[in-house]
């Protein structure tokens, strides 16, 4: 800003804080962007992030009615007990920073309400049950629930709370294929009736999606085993029916091995896309709709990265995928959903005794407007966990003004501005359009927007203030579909017109 105003200048400090506050430069994140797109190709280091009170990790909800990050997990206190804490971690709005509950442990799965009023966790012989009010849980009934020792996955979509349920044959058969599991889904206050809706002899994934959207994912096991996923939709019931079935898909197809290596899935904002990280294969792109191949667009985590997570922003614009890798290889890339887009994805590194060492399994979820990204990372042993807030803006292409200069500079007569917006490889998605705003002295005065031309170049015309002094301009860009905002400010020193001096401050 210094730089900006040049030397010599007349403005007060008052000003200049005035001005401060309103602009649009400050941003916040845990990871920043580079300026160039060299550098965005680079790999990033992680800030710190916030470390989790909780022990072990079975699944995230974001809730955008509350705005909040649910995650479910196991504390352990200095004598070893271990208790189940629930906790929210608020991203933005109004009520207390933190929302959490005390149940028993184990603890495992975690949903919400899309109206952000109920949060449901799952315990080993039932689902607890909170209604949220501002950052504040209220228990409720119980939702009775099969008993689980392997771990629940709960998922609310179509309506519905989805939940599984494994009571193994023996202590360590949460693996093998002796125990028998179920899908069940939990009584609403419509009328609605609990019930299973599948049942399976491995342990099974849930994941939802818009319009209803359901996909079962049982983990192979054993190394040939041939794991069947499937794609439902959520329907009233009304045949008999609670779900509808679309589509299937066995990896190796042949049946021999091996398998789908499930870690984690997600669907496009549309649902006609599911992308899958498989421990195997990396991301695996389904059709939505049929669960059949699609061909892979994307840039693929760097090779010895082990996928652990993929995640698709609701508003239809961001895909990321993360892993668990060593050194300062990307753990994480995020990339514009449409593959279409030229653009190298920011890429970004987790290996930091305050950051985490690897994205875990199912640790990635958007916020719903998509402009942040929510990841969960651990350190290598697994004991303790960091919850990240990663602006996606930081993945856009900068943008920048150049070559910014005015004609003469009387007071009371027009002047001339002109300059370039400068908008780093990749064509706006939109016309651009500059924002101006004349500073002269305490008087802040908007003025029209001021059109960009095909080569980038603009021209401002305005008539300055009548009396002689500093009169700043602020050029600003909104940025757009693939561009970062900027912004640039420019001094004008006017004389009055008896006289006359021409300077231009770049």
């Amino acid at each position: 800003m210094k730089k900006a105003l040049g030397r010599g200048s007349r403005l007060t400090a008052a000003l200049l804080a005035s001005a401060l506050a309103g602009s649009t430069m400050a941003s916040t994140g845990t990871a920043s962007a580079a300026s160039g797109a060299a550098e965005v190709a680079a790999v990033v280091p992680s800030g710190p992030g916030r470390e989790l009170s909780a022990a072990s990790f079975t699944q995230m909800a974001v809730d955008d009615a509350g705005r909040r990050v649910w995650i479910a997990g196991d504390r352990v206190y200095p004598d070893g007990s271990r208790r189940g804490e629930v906790i929210g971690v608020l991203y933005g709005g109004a009520g207390p920073a933190l929302a959490s509950a005390d149940l028993a442990a184990p603890l495992s799965g975690v949903a919400v309400d899309p109206t952000g009023s109920k949060v449901y966790a799952g315990q080993s012989d039932h689902i607890a049950n909170y209604s949220h009010e501002n950052g504040s849980l209220y228990p409720l009934d119980p939702i009775p629930a099969p008993a689980d020792d392997c771990g629940r996955e709960l998922v609310h979509t179509g309506g519905r709370l989805f939940f599984t349920s494994r009571a193994p044959a023996s202590p360590e058969g949460c693996d093998d294929a002796l125990g028998m599991g179920s899908v069940g889904v939990a009584a609403t206050a419509e009328g609605h009736s609990a019930g299973e809706v599948m049942y399976s002899y491995t342990r099974v994934h849930l994941e939802g999606g818009p319009g209803g959207l359901l996909v079962t994912a049982p983990e192979r096991w054993s190394p040939t085993d041939d794991p069947d996923l499937g794609i439902y939709r959520v329907t009233d019931g009304a045949d008999g029916n609670l779900l509808e079935f679309l589509g299937e898909r066995r990896f190796a197809e042949s049946g021999t091995g091996p398998g789908m290596d499930f870690r984690d899935a997600d669907f496009s904002a549309d649902g006609s896309v599911l992308a899958v990280a498989d421990g195997a294969r990396g991301t695996v792109l389904l059709g939505g709709q049929d669960a059949r191949f699609l061909d892979n667009r994307y840039v693929p985590l760097p090779e010895g990265v082990a996928p652990t997570a993929v995640a698709f922003s609701p508003d239809g614009k961001w895909f990321a995928q993360g892993g668990a890798g060593s050194g300062d290889a990307a753990d994480l890339t995020l990339a514009f959903a449409d593959p279409s887009v030229e653009r190298e994805p920011l890429r970004i590194s987790f290996d930091d005794e305050d950051a985490g060492r690897r994205v875990v399994p199912r640790g990635m979820e958007f916020s719903g407007d998509g402009e942040q990204l929510f990841v969960v990372t651990s350190n290598q042993e697994g004991t303790k966990f960091w919850l990240h807030t990663i602006q996606t803006r930081e993945a856009l292409a900068p943008s920048s003004f150049v070559n910014v200069a005015h004609g003469p500079a009387i007071a009371g007569k027009p002047i001339r501005v002109t300059g370039r917006l400068d908008l780093d490889g990749l064509a706006p998605a939109e016309a651009p359009q500059i924002t101006v705003q004349r500073m002269d002295g305490p008087d802040v005065t908007f003025l029209p927007p001021v059109p960009v031309a095909e080569d980038g170049t603009f021209t401002l015309e305005d008539v300055l203030p009548d009396r002689a002094g500093d009169v700043v301009y602020v050029l600003g860009y909104a940025g757009g579909t693939f561009h970062y905002r900027t912004e640039h400010w420019l001094l004008v020193n006017t004389v009055e017109e008896s006289n006359t001096v021409t300077r231009s401050r770049r």
